[in-house]
């Protein structure tokens, strides 16, 4: 195989493992502001208890509803079986209407600003 079919692989293969849109953008110092407004239901570091919500460490790599001890609503137990992982896009759906995406999910959070949920996705990939 030529190195020109070679780069264009990897570099699809690279496309593909990376967030695209509006979330590719943002930034985390930015985020972490953001968050305080989700620090009274979450914690998000590691090790942290679980409050109203559970705690977030990890949360894009550790798949939907699977914080050990946290009681999650039948609502969103039965939507993590067909959307096992959380990707970008669904992380942006969550943020921007989590009531609309699951229902009879807990989580009353809407958050319509596109960098601001850019940067809270951000802040979220760098806490694990």
């Amino acid at each position: 195989m030529n190195k020109r079919i070679l780069g264009i692989a990897a570099l699809l293969a690279l496309s593909f493992a990376l967030p695209t849109g509006v979330l590719a953008q943002g930034d985390a110092t930015k985020g972490e502001k953001e968050f305080k407004k989700c620090m009274s239901c979450h914690s998000i570091e590691e090790g942290g208890k679980n409050k109203t919500g559970p705690n977030l460490w990890n949360v894009m790599n550790r798949g939907v509803a699977k914080v050990e001890g946290y009681k999650y609503s039948k609502g969103l137990t039965k939507w993590s079986e067909e959307n096992p992982d959380w990707t970008p896009e669904l992380m942006d759906e969550w943020l921007t209407n989590s009531k609309k995406l699951v229902k009879g999910t807990k989580m009353m959070y809407k958050n319509k600003k596109e960098k601001s949920r850019a940067d809270i996705f951000a802040y979220l990939q760098s806490m694990g």
